[in-house]
């Protein structure tokens, strides 16, 4: 196992690889995302926080794709439990699946576990940085969820030899008060308890470290070698270990945008593409704003025999003039006009910035455009497919890399802490099966209509084929086809029955209707 010494300069080293994003991620925030901009400052509580910016549209552009995450990908019931092979798959199965998706939710959504709050968080971070972390976890309580997301200044991590995320760290300066209350007195340090009762608001440097029980090397401990990975905390202001206890999970969810070999840390295309039009717009916008403000409030020449003072040119402000200058000789003061001919230029090309941001933000992506036309349902299909074409690249990795991450930590920790019920009352047909997450939204809705659609089609051919050939209805799994059609269209597994009560039930009404035809025929 590590010792202190070792898990510090592990901390160390990781940070220190950290260090030169800090500076990327400052001048993003500058410009798309001021909230967020204390990366290499340090803002006061209630200081201004675009005052460096004279055009707020970067700000609206980030602000309107970070908002379209949430509202395209976690609308409704926007997941469901599934398992990777489904030939396995009973009515059982499916119905368990379905009512633990429904938990999952219910947890999920609980006000206390603060999920709607940390992921609109990580959304903008996400789509402003390329990543963002959020931690999964049990509130102290015990008896329910708990998500938080957490400032990417305080984050680092390295990517483990699959190219994942792998030893995660984190900074945290909890108080002496806070320290003593998450984590009680036998696990702190002592001075952290005297610290309590003297200055309870004294900050203390804290390490969050999660590792591979592998890398952590606990072959000897019989308890955390039952983990795959390992979490400590670190007193590092006291050089002492507060807390080591195994994780089933990784405990922190990092999402990442677009990825680039030999980089643990991913960049987001909308800002890596939109900086430097922000920068000129916010030039371009400071130069219009000073051109406007010269052809309203023109300067003054001043005659320097008439003025006797300075010269106000505030509102009704005064200037005096000898009495004995002759304006015949010219005007005392009058305005240097300038010419304006340029200004309308200047606003064409700021227009055309705009539109460049608005592009590289997928604003003209996320947004279905309207009809120009009634269309028919030929072309609202096609339409709907190259909407889906441009629309994917963006919340694909959004919907796999950063919702699936969360739900997967989520029904992992679920499961750790018995928030399923029982073990024992999961259907046979699901244990040991690894169990996947379908997730909802309008880009994947299409898909299953499809099967929908497919089936009408189906039996509008085969109604067709049977003024021919009454037998050829035989070609079609009829009762597969219709269920698969029905699941399409987002039918609960409850609403239909048991493929063997359905079985027995048609076995009975065709030997009824065999009974029926012996006693006719011999009537």
């Amino acid at each position: 196992m590590k010792s202190i010494d070792e898990l510090r300069a592990m901390s160390d080293r990781m940070f220190k690889f950290q260090y030169p994003m800090l500076s990327l991620y400052q001048t993003l925030a500058d410009h798309f995302y001021p909230e967020r901009a204390d990366f290499t400052i340090t803002r006061n509580v209630g200081a201004e926080l675009a005052d460096s910016l004279v055009d707020s549209y970067p700000v609206m552009v980030r602000r309107d794709l970070g908002n379209s995450v949430h509202a395209m990908l976690r609308d409704g019931d926007w997941f469901a439990l599934t398992t990777s092979d489904l030939s396995y798959m009973n009515q059982d199965a499916k119905m368990w699946l379905e009512w633990a998706s429904i938990i999952q939710k219910r947890a999920m959504y609980m006000r206390d576990a603060a999920f709607i709050k940390s992921v609109k968080q990580g959304d903008h971070d996400f789509m402003t940085f390329g990543q963002c972390v959020i931690s999964v976890e049990m509130n102290r309580k015990r008896n329910g969820l708990l998500y938080r997301n957490w400032h990417l200044r305080d984050m680092a991590w390295r990517e483990d030899e699959t190219g994942a995320v792998g030893d995660i760290t984190r900074r945290w300066k909890p108080c002496n008060d806070e320290l003593l209350k998450i984590f009680g007195e036998k696990a702190v340090h002592p001075k952290v308890v005297e610290g309590a009762r003297k200055e309870p608001y004294s900050e203390v440097d804290v390490r969050h470290i999660v590792m591979s029980t592998e890398t952590y090397g606990a072959y000897d401990d019989m308890q955390l070698s039952q983990f795959p990975n390992v979490s400590i905390f670190i007193d590092v202001t006291n050089n002492h270990i507060m807390e080591i206890r195994g994780l089933r999970n990784k405990y922190y969810a990092v999402p990442r945008f677009q990825t680039i070999a030999g980089s643990p840390y991913a960049y987001s295309p909308a800002t890596v593409a939109g900086l430097p039009d922000a920068r000129a717009l916010q030039a371009m916008t400071h130069t219009l704003l000073e051109a406007g403000e010269r052809y309203a409030r023109p300067p003054v020449i001043a005659t320097v025999q008439a003025v006797r003072s300075d010269v106000d040119l505030s509102a009704d402000g005064i200037t005096w003039l000898d009495k004995e200058y002759d304006e015949r000789n010219g005007a005392g003061l009058r305005p240097l006009f300038q010419n304006s001919g340029g200004f309308p230029i200047g606003l064409e090309l700021r227009s055309e910035i705009k539109s460049v941001l608005a592009s590289a933000f997928y604003l003209n992506k996320i947004v279905l455009p309207p009809a120009d036309h009634e269309m028919t349902a030929y072309e609202t299909a096609e339409r709907m497919k190259q909407y889906r074409r441009e629309a994917l690249p963006l919340f694909q990795p959004a919907e796999s890399e950063y919702n699936g991450q969360i739900c997967e930590m989520t029904f992992d920790l679920m499961m750790a802490n018995n928030m399923f019920g029982s073990p024992h009352d999961i259907p046979q047909a699901l244990l040991g099966r690894d169990v996947e997450f379908r997730f909802q939204s309008p880009l994947t809705a299409t898909e299953e209509e499809k099967k929908v659609n497919r089936f009408h089609q189906t039996a509008q051919l085969l109604a067709e084929a049977a003024q021919f050939d009454q037998t050829a209805i035989a070609n079609l799994n009829f009762d597969l086809a219709l269920r698969e059609a029905i699941a399409g269209t987002g039918a609960p597994s409850y609403w239909l029955n048991d493929p063997k009560d359905v079985a027995e039930k048609k076995a009975m009404q065709q030997a009824q209707m065999a009974a029926e035809a012996a006693t006719g025929a011999a009537a």
